[in-house]
């Protein structure tokens, strides 16, 4: 499965034409560049785990390339099953509160090249994960949430792209906090 990305994206003055398809054995991983040094751990996934975790099947990654370069990624998010702990005090994120867990898909790692970075990439990566869980697990599968542990740094751009913060003391203070998004809310 190969998908366009809505648009295109610009890198020193070069229209890039953008696909998203799953990681390959022949991705050249290591011209990532991510450039902040909390980012590191996304890069060293990518290039010491996410193949063999992808053949494995405990994560499913898809990664960005270029079409005229299509070795080279450019972003990528990897994608796991999990579930999502809710506590008295949340029940507000599920108005029929039965349970305290419930199952998700679980965005494990995402980041896009630094020289990419703020062109809507990461916002397309997040919409792709969102049409996948609803598209192809939610029709078959068991599952309410989409979630991830965003960086302190990340929170601001989750936000945007429609996640809440878990509301609650433990897991604010957390280092990467889970945020949530309730698939049965959006239209």
């Amino acid at each position: 499965m190969q998908t366009d990305l809505q648009g295109s994206a610009s890198s020193a003055n070069n229209t890039l034409s953008l696909v998203l398809r799953q990681l390959k054995p022949g991705d050249n991983v290591a011209r990532l560049s991510l450039g902040h040094s909390d980012y590191v751990p996304l890069k060293n996934f990518l290039k010491r785990e996410a193949r063999k975790f992808h053949e494995q099947n405990i994560t499913k990654t898809w990664v960005v390339i270029d079409e005229e370069k299509p070795a080279i990624i450019v972003g990528y998010v990897s994608l796991i099953c999990s579930q999502i702990e809710l506590e008295q005090g949340n029940e507000h994120a599920v108005p029929d509160f039965q349970y305290i867990g419930y199952p998700c898909i679980k965005i494990a790692r995402l980041a896009v090249d630094q020289s990419l970075q703020g062109q809507g990439i990461g916002a397309e990566l997040i919409s792709f994960s969102i049409s996948l869980t609803r598209g192809l697990v939610m029709e078959n599968v068991g599952c309410r949430f989409l979630v991830v542990d965003a960086k302190n740094a990340s929170i601001g751009f989750y936000k945007k792209c429609g996640f809440t913060l878990l509301d609650t003391p433990e897991n604010k203070s957390r280092k990467c906090p889970l945020m949530f998004i309730d698939l049965h809310k959006i239209s």
